[in-house]
Parts: structure tokens; sequence; C-alpha cells
């Protein structure tokens, strides 16, 4: 599998500009997921692709798979499998504006929001790690503390038992 790098991301990100361009087309990307981890965080030094959520969805869609076709990497290198994992509450800052798509990131406590809603654990996932890291980095010391900004996004009752479980370890 292929992980992209910042250096990478920003390549891809001028690609799909450029066919943005081409189609006369003014796209926008909320990033969340490890791409925010690798470019605004900085916790890693790659991420295996992009989840996030795209406007207009078909036409950046389209778009994503001709750079795949031209860069000869995975044709879902862009993905908004994310979408179930969304809140009409969630925040963006703007992290890179391009003649024909601005990229957003998810802001630090709504990433933690969402790896909380999403916690997948196992070695291959960095879930868990992104967690303790957005606890850190948000001064977060106690469980109830966690729960009051993940319940900022979503009812408690989407918040895993996992996922309580491991807030309360931390």
């Amino acid at each position: 599998m292929v992980a992209f790098t910042a250096k990478d991301l920003a390549r891809l990100f001028a690609a799909l500009n450029e066919e943005l361009r081409k189609q006369g087309i003014q796209g926008e990307l909320d990033l969340v997921g490890g791409a925010v981890m690798c470019l605004v965080h900085k916790t890693r030094p790659a991420t295996k692709d992009i989840d996030g959520y795209f406007q207009p969805a078909a036409k950046i869609r389209q778009a994503a798979k001709r750079v795949a076709l031209q860069l000869n990497i995975a044709e879902d290198w862009l993905n908004d499998a994310v979408k179930g994992f969304l809140s009409d509450k969630g925040n963006f800052s703007k992290f890179l504006q391009l003649s024909h798509l601005n990229v957003y990131t998810a802001r630090a406590d709504y990433l933690l929001a969402m790896k909380c809603l999403a916690m997948r654990i196992g070695e291959e996932f960095h879930d868990l790690d992104d967690v303790r890291f957005l606890l850190r980095y948000l001064n977060i010391e106690t469980y109830h503390q966690a729960i009051a900004l993940i319940e900022t996004y979503y009812p408690v009752d989407r918040i895993p038992q996992k996922t309580l479980y491991v807030l309360e370890e931390m």
C-alpha cells in the first residue's frame, strides 16, 4: 500500500487543482483523519489515503480519478467514506488556497470528536495514537472533559462503548 507524505499531498492537490481548472470548476476539500494528522499536526510522516468531504462531489470524484490515472495511484486516493461521521457542527480551518481548489482541515477539537466516534483499534490503525495526541494538544486531562467536547459535536449515545473505555483508561 502506498503512503502519501505531506509533499505527495501537495502534489496531489496541485494536480487536482489543475484538473478542476481545465473543467472551469471551483472545488472545496474538507479534510479529516490521517491527512490532517500528517499535514497540520505532523504526528506521522504519511497517510495511506485522503479522507474528507468535497464539493462538487461528482466533479471532484471524476477529477480525482483522472489524477490517479496520471500519477499511477489508486483511484480511491481521495474518498468521502467519512461522510457518516461528519457533524453539522464540525469546524474547519483554511489550509490551502489554489486557483480552483480550497482545502480546509478539521480543527483539533472536531477531529478528536470524530476520531473518538470512529475509534478503530488495531496495529494497522492510528486512531488510538491520534486520540492520545489530540487530548494532549487540547489540554484535555479528564474523562469528563473529553466527553463534554465530544458531545458538542455528537450525541452521547453515538459514542462507542470501546471509546468510553479507552477514554477512561487515559
